[in-house]
């Protein structure tokens, strides 16, 4: 119970605080730990929703203050109403006839719509480019604390984590090799924010005039980053970290912006240098710790994580670690078009496992619909042809008003934070065909919330006075000085 006090604490401070910048830090920081507390209270239920309680809490209070004061109004932002939409229809998603029990899709809301809020915070907490860029690398420090803890549980061995409870054997369990669960619930979760972390780390460094501690921070964020992605071994969110980073490279040469060039060299020698480590210092350190404990399954002695990085270069990774989906999703959209009840898929279908299959009808419906990686499929069982067809048009509008404004935008950091957006939107889009990453955190928090910093660089960008827009005010005035 002990662990229940950390997200109740943190929720009722960031009430208290409001919406401001230090809240959303809190947030993220809180999320950034949140699976660690996860497995250390065996899954303690108000741990499992306590970034959910903790934004829930900050959107009351801003709600709350908005109806005293009379301002109860949503401020005019990109894709609003779709967003509205979208979530209206997850509250009828309540009364789907397929539904599991309302428990479980009240729960579900965890996945779907306890996150969106943030998009609004985002929109309204940020006035200027520069303080975005700040924001980055505060999330680039908090990012750190997972990827210090990767690497020093990967050297360490399996008995840094495997002692603290048995819901950390419980989750590797299967698993082929030592991977370290970082702060995340499960092996090799601190790669996700290696991905999330290694773009935005991007923009401090090519964002001109930041401070020079902040560039620092980058540089050190980008090296652990890639260092987390060696020992984790997740290859889906390694891929999707060089796509975006590689249409964020190609939108800020379209523009003219060649520093990238020398950011992404030096990335690409940070990333040869901490594999390097990983390898000559790291690897040696985990695989006597292996040996050194028996009872550990056998094929973690054989099997290294630091190698599973290398299969990208086979062609069977790309043809076979993944089953094709479009009989799924036909499936699906033929006998649930309008969705098959919320929470059969993710967190909360294994949180209730038992209830779902202690009712037959309930039970039918889950084996009917099976298991899939795929975001589309997973989608349609949940929300139906319509949800998914809402959340997929939010996502491609972010993308699209990103890539548009990396492209038209006159102010240079505002050009970066863009690109570096449309290439974690497209990412996102791409992993979507083998994984479902905005059905869970931390990647849904933060698509919420950098699409509302999207938003709030959509409105500076046009608040922004133009280049000349003083000249024929000055030149009057000189004209009248010279008279005299």
């Amino acid at each position: 119970m002990i662990y229940a006090i950390v997200p109740l604490f943190l929720a009722g401070l960031c009430a208290w605080l409001g919406p401001r910048p230090l809240t959303l830090l809190i947030i993220f920081g809180y999320l950034a730990i949140e699976g660690f507390l996860k497995l250390l209270s065996n899954y303690s239920p108000i741990v499992h929703v306590g970034i959910d309680l903790i934004v829930v809490a900050v959107s009351a209070t801003v709600v709350l203050g908005a109806v005293v004061l009379r301002r109860a109004r949503l401020p005019h932002l990109p894709w609003t109403r779709l967003i509205l939409l979208y979530a209206f229809w997850l509250v009828l998603q309540l009364f789907n006839p397929h539904s599991a029990g309302l428990v479980p899709s009240l729960a579900s809301f965890k996945i779907h719509l306890t996150m969106v809020p943030l998009y609004f915070l985002g929109a309204a907490l940020f006035h200027e480019p520069r303080e975005v860029t700040r924001f980055l690398a505060a999330l680039a420090v908090i990012a750190m604390v997972p990827f210090g803890m990767a690497l020093a549980q990967y050297s360490l061995g399996p008995a840094s984590v495997l002692d603290l409870s048995p819901r950390f054997w419980q989750n590797i369990s299967h698993f082929h090799e030592w991977r370290p669960f970082g702060t995340s619930a499960t092996p090799g979760g601190s790669s996700v924010y290696a991905y999330l972390a290694i773009p935005l780390a991007l923009v401090v460094l090519v964002a001109p005039a930041p401070h020079r501690g902040a560039r620092f921070l980058a540089l050190l964020c980008i090296t652990l980053a890639a260092a987390t992605f060696v020992v984790s071994g997740v290859r889906q969110v390694f891929l999707g970290c060089v796509l975006a980073v590689l249409v964020m490279t190609g939108l800020m040469l379209s523009r003219g912006r060649g520093r990238v060039v020398a950011a992404l060299l030096l990335v690409a020698a940070l990333v040869f240098s901490a594999y390097t480590v990983v390898d000559s210092v790291l690897r040696p350190m985990a695989t006597a710790a292996l040996q050194r404990d028996p009872t550990l399954p056998d094929i973690w002695r054989e099997r290294d994580v630091t190698q599973r990085l290398l299969t990208l270069a086979e062609r069977g990774t790309y043809f076979e670690a993944r089953g094709n989906p479009i009989g799924a999703i036909g499936y699906r959209v033929r006998r649930y078009p309008f969705g098959a009840g919320l929470g059969r898929t993710g967190s909360a279908a294994g949180a209730f496992q038992r209830e779902i299959a202690a009712d037959p009808r309930s039970a039918a419906i889950s084996r009917d619909v099976g298991w899939s990686d795929n975001f589309f499929a997973d989608m349609i069982v949940e929300t139906g042809v319509p949800g998914v067809v809402m959340l997929t048009l939010i996502l491609l509008g972010m993308l699209a008003g990103a890539w548009r404004l990396a492209r038209t935008a006159r102010d240079p950091t505002t050009v970066a934070a863009a690109a570096a957006l449309a290439g974690f939107f497209f990412s996102i889009l791409a992993m979507s065909w083998g994984s479902q990453p905005l059905l869970g955190n931390p990647i849904t928090a933060y698509f919420w919330f950098l699409s509302g910093v999207l938003a709030a660089l959509r409105r500076m960008e046009a608040e922004a006075p133009a280049p000349d827009a003083e000249a024929p005010a000055v030149e009057p005035a000189l004209a009248t000085a010279g008279a005299r």
